[in-house]
């Protein structure tokens, strides 16, 4: 996965150097290979700035640079080595001057560079970037030598839009060549492409996630289009709705939308207002990284679950009011929705109008016949907790005479939302009864972080509703549940941003192949394709944006949620909520008990190269903590469950060859001491030195550290007592994460006979006595290590002067937020 960024100004920004450096660092957790920037001036110049290295190393270099357009891109290599040449954007000129840059896979690149090199192209890279690029050439260079043909074509289409103004005839003729180039290129990606002679920049969205806003800032007008939504957001709320297969031509204040493929159409989607801002994605001061403050927020997460997907007796009598008033009731948040899409002068003026218009009278002249007076309109905290916070935030400091209609308003979009959320939570968990009394079978599809989460929502519907599902990937279910499918099956598909590629793939096949098939999606990005396009209904994970790679709160709520669908088949709402509050209180109790001991743990673990998670009854917790410390620690980490871990695996304990830094500083400390009692040591190769001094490979070797999670039930106790036992004689330092227990704990801490050098650390957990609770703080403190040790290692190497070491706990290497390539 990699990332492009573009913004377009009327005139030259003498700025825009410093624009685009922040722009691109925004990206940089999707790709830190390579880092280019295009500059394009008033007078059609164009400056191409390029190189190896992440956007914070590289942006330092860009400087002050002026100009109209941008294009730039950070880079994930997927296609080529990391090499100066293959970075991106590319400026090509074989036929005609043309600079663009890419994100995603082109999956037909080496026949596309046959093809082109036999039409006269330099393809000077390996990068399938420069293969789109060129693509547009060839049909662009085309189009102007022989312009009527297309022209007629594209005028017609344009006319037929409605659209009034007719954009110049080298935008369409490029609209054109960007078709054909469509046609010929076979993957999934998003593009920027720009003319320096023509006006404007070109944005495609064929397969990969793309945003567009429109803003003004002290340079002027401004459109900007990224694939990342933050960084759009970070200059402007107003959006460009993009749907997938759709390109955008635009300018500084000028855009209209074309389609890629089929017949062609123009349209100009009405700007709408992104209910996030650049405060949702910022960092809060007290926290150093964002997987710090992502972890901490986790259960705090869970109040909108609690919010959303249950009913609020409070707000009962509210809500009653509400359903009578539907219509009335719908046509004030409309109105208030469609206000928030418009500039922002016109926000006040806007409000007074919709508290004078009847639909406002009707809902508020009735709550107040039913004694429900603008004192029962606000929540007790007085806060907003609707998805419009932000709106109203803007309006009350706008008119804060208006704060009970605010309040009124919020309560209004809360009440909504939840309407949704509980018909489809209530039709998730029809469908699973259904699939199961049918004879079919519920699979609940994912990937990595998320597909832990479904190993472990296993576990939740097995034991709290009695219902069997299936977690799988999508290339095992693939290979082993796509041909048997049939629409008595129920699909579940779990995402945080609802365009994990391989994800989407199988959803579409499956909607091809089976039809009749009911398939639903968890999502945090409701806006996305899954749940948008590919699925029946959807339900929303509600835990914001998540900036740092490594998933920490959103699977903090996909848990949440799952708990829910399997307990609400058999719990009363009322039971339900109290425990999912009591999984929220354990996780925060977790995170703040736990850290002195999650400290000495991690300064323990964090050098050392390769541990296991060992979890009883839990493979899903286990390997979602092993996931958590392989991302952002870089040690090669497994989880699997405690009592497999002795059928083979465990052939890793006692002596073993898996060295670290640490390792070998410490042996060097040795050879130096041993050096000066014997200078003959010096004139010996490696090999001999270790023959001569056997002492120093026996200070290499330790024991491998085992973590084990073991929840409070008194099956799983006994099997991890006895797993402790037989591991730590056989050389293994023994990590216990759960709650107090006498005989976990003696079990960890007693020293096996002549191994002097056996380390035990407990990590006790806050008292939940229920095997299902135990995972929300479990999971919080196996996030909680995996970032104390990922900065712990982080710091250790920069102090070494280690260069792209890759460990950060927000952007490790080679690992992005969302897979959108194949």
């Amino acid at each position: 996965m990699c990332g492009i960024v573009s913004i377009a100004y009327g005139s030259d920004n003498p700025d825009l150097g410093k624009e685009a450096a922040a722009l691109l660092r925004r990206l940089e957790y999707r790709g830190y290979d390579s880092t280019g920037a295009s500059f394009i001036d008033q007078r059609g110049r164009v400056r191409l700035m390029k190189k190896v290295g992440a956007p914070s190393k590289v942006c330092k270099e860009l400087g002050v640079e002026a100009g109209r357009r941008f294009i730039g891109q950070v880079c994930w290599a997927t296609y080529g080595a990391v090499t100066d040449l293959n970075s991106q954007p590319h400026k090509v000129s074989c036929k005609v001057d043309l600079v663009g840059a890419h994100n995603g896979n082109i999956s037909n690149t080496d026949g596309l560079k046959n093809w082109l090199s036999r039409r006269g192209h330099a393809v000077v890279s390996d990068n399938d970037g420069e293969i789109i690029v060129h693509l547009v050439e060839e049909a662009y260079a085309a189009n102007l030598a022989s312009p009527e043909a297309p022209l007629q074509g594209m005028r017609s289409a344009f006319a037929a839009s409605g659209l009034r103004e007719a954009p110049p005839e080298g935008v369409l003729l490029m609209i054109d060549a960007i078709r054909h180039a469509e046609a010929l290129a076979e993957g999934s990606y998003a593009a920027a492409v720009a003319d320096p002679k023509i006006e404007g920049v070109f944005a495609v969205k064929s397969g990969s996630s793309l945003y567009a806003g429109v803003g003004k800032d002290g340079q002027g007008d401004f459109i900007v289009v990224s694939s990342d939504l933050t960084s759009v957001l970070s200059k402007t709320r107003g959006l460009i709705p993009l749907a997938e297969g759709e390109g955008l031509w635009f300018t500084e204040k000028a855009w209209f939308v074309f389609t890629l493929s089929g017949e062609l159409s123009f349209s100009k989607p009405r700007i709408k207002r992104s209910r996030l801002g650049v405060r949702d994605t910022s960092l809060d001061p007290r926290y150093r990284h964002f997987m710090e403050q992502e972890i901490a927020s986790g259960p705090a997460n869970l109040d909108a679950v609690l919010r959303y997907y249950f009913k609020d007796p409070a707000a009962e009598a509210l809500a009653g009011v509400f359903e009578e008033k539907r219509e009335a009731s719908k046509e004030v948040l409309d109105g208030l929705a469609s206000l928030g899409d418009g500039p922002a002068a016109e926000l006040a003026p806007g409000l007074e109008a919709l508290l004078s218009a009847p639909a406002w009278t009707e809902v508020t002249g009735r709550l107040k016949a039913a004694g429900l007076g603008p004192e029962t309109w606000t929540h007790p905290g007085g806060s907003f907790l609707c998805d419009e916070a932000g709106l109203l935030g803007e309006l009350l400091r706008l008119l804060p005479e208006r704060k009970k209609e605010l309040g009124l308003l919020d309560t209004l979009f809360v009440w909504r939302k939840r309407r949704a959320v509980l018909r489809y939570r209530h039709e998730l968990e029809a469908s699973i009864s259904e699939a199961s009394k049918s004879g079919g079978r519920v699979f609940l599809l994912a990937s990595g972080t998320s597909h832990h989460a479904s190993l472990i929502a296993a576990t939740f519907f097995d034991s709290l509703a009695g219902v069997a599902v299936y977690p799988c990937n999508p290339g095992a279910f693939r290979s082993c549940y796509m041909a048997s499918l049939s629409p008595k099956d129920f699909v579940l598909g779990i995402s945080q941003s609802g365009e994990t590629k391989d994800l989407v793939d199988v959803f579409q096949e499956m909607r091809e192949k089976v039809p009749g098939l009911k398939r639903a999606c968890l999502v945090n990005n409701e806006n996305s394709r899954i749940p948008q396009e590919l699925s029946d209904f959807y339900l929303p994970l509600l835990c914001g944006p998540e900036i740092a790679v490594a998933a920490t709160k959103s699977f903090m709520s996909q848990l949440a949620i799952l708990y829910v669908a399997a307990a609400g088949m058999t719990l009363p709402d009322a039971e339900l909520a109290s425990r999912l509050t009591q999984a929220r209180d354990l996780a925060e109790a977790a995170l703040e008990s736990t850290r002195p001991a999650v400290e000495t743990t991690a300064r323990a673990l964090a050098l050392r190269p390769s541990l296991h998670i060992l979890a009883a009854g839990q493979i899903g917790l286990a390997r979602e903590g092993a996931l958590k410390i392989r991302e952002v620690v870089l040690n090669h980490t497994e989880g699997c469950d405690a009592a497999e871990f002795k059928h083979g695996p465990n052939t890793i304990l006692g002596k073993n060859t898996i060295f670290s830094l640490d390792d070998v500083a410490r042996v060097l400390g040795a050879f130096r001491a041993a050096l000066g009692e014997d200078k003959a040591l010096g004139k010996l190769d490696g090999p001999g030195i270790l023959k001569a001094r056997p002492e120093l490979v026996e200070g290499l070797f330790r024991d491998y550290p085992l973590i084990f999670v073991c929840p409070p039930d008194p099956r799983e106790v006994r099997v991890t007592v006895s797993q402790i036992h037989t591991h730590k004689i056989r050389g293994a330092d023994i990590v216990v994460i759960a709650e107090r227990n006498g005989d976990l704990a003696l079990a960890a801490a007693g020293q096996p006979a002549g191994r002097s050098q056996y380390w035990s650390n407990y990590i006790e957990l806050p008292p939940s006595g229920d095997p299902s609770l135990f995972v929300f703080s479990a999971a919080a403190v196996l996030q909680l290590l995996a970032y104390r040790m990922s900065v712990i290692k982080m710091e250790w190497l920069d102090a070494l002067g280690v260069e792209a070491h890759g460990v950060h706990p927000d952007a490790p290497k080679n690992v992005r937020k969302s897979i959108t390539v194949d």
